[in-house]
């Protein structure tokens, strides 16, 4: 590829190539003619913008480097995508599981109370009420409320390391965010 086809392709490489003279052969027919890079780029080209003495890693370098950074950003957003409907999930069972320990709590309370009362007639000799009914309904509801209480703890377990990861990720993302203005100014 020529200069003239980077000034025609790439109108800022035009503002880059300006110390570079306009070459034109004696023959000044269209299909000869050298084009000035000046002129083709147009007047909104900032005059003091020139090409480095030398790019680190050369042309090839810059296009790995684009390459590495498009690359982290396409995976932080992938990875905030992914991450953010395991941690809505985890929220929607936490709130599932509050809901049904909300409901469990007074019932257990509740069968205490009777087991309670239960067990006080017995003891002035009132055996009329169903005092092995009450305790099999009692240890029947701590059942439940032992599960619901395992599965909140373990639930809660899984948020902190869905939660933890996700943060890492938005800090990670924020760093690139960060790194891209600072890069910009």
């Amino acid at each position: 590829m020529t200069i003239d086809t980077y000034a025609n392709d790439v109108p800022h490489m035009a503002a880059l190539l300006r110390h570079v003279p306009d070459v034109t052969d004696a023959d000044t027919s269209p299909a000869t003619k050298k084009i000035d890079p000046v002129h083709v780029a147009g007047p909104s080209i900032d005059p003091s913008v020139r090409l480095p003495g030398r790019i680190a890693g050369g042309l090839k370098g810059v296009s790995d480097d684009l390459e590495r950074h498009a690359r982290e950003w396409r995976n932080t957003y992938r990875l905030l995508e992914q991450q953010r409907p395991q941690l809505e999930a985890i929220e929607l069972e936490r709130e599932r599981l509050h809901e049904a320990l909300g409901r469990l709590a007074p019932r257990v309370h509740d069968n205490g109370r009777t087991l309670t009362g239960a067990m006080d007639s017995a003891k002035r000799g009132d055996f009329s009420g169903d005092l092995a009914g009450q305790f099999t309904r009692s240890q029947v509801a701590l059942d439940e409320l032992e599960g619901i209480a395992e599965a909140l703890a373990a639930n809660l377990l899984q948020m902190r390391s869905t939660w933890e990861q996700y943060a890492r990720t938005v800090i990670r993302a924020q760093k690139l965010r960060d790194a891209l203005k600072h890069d910009a100014l």
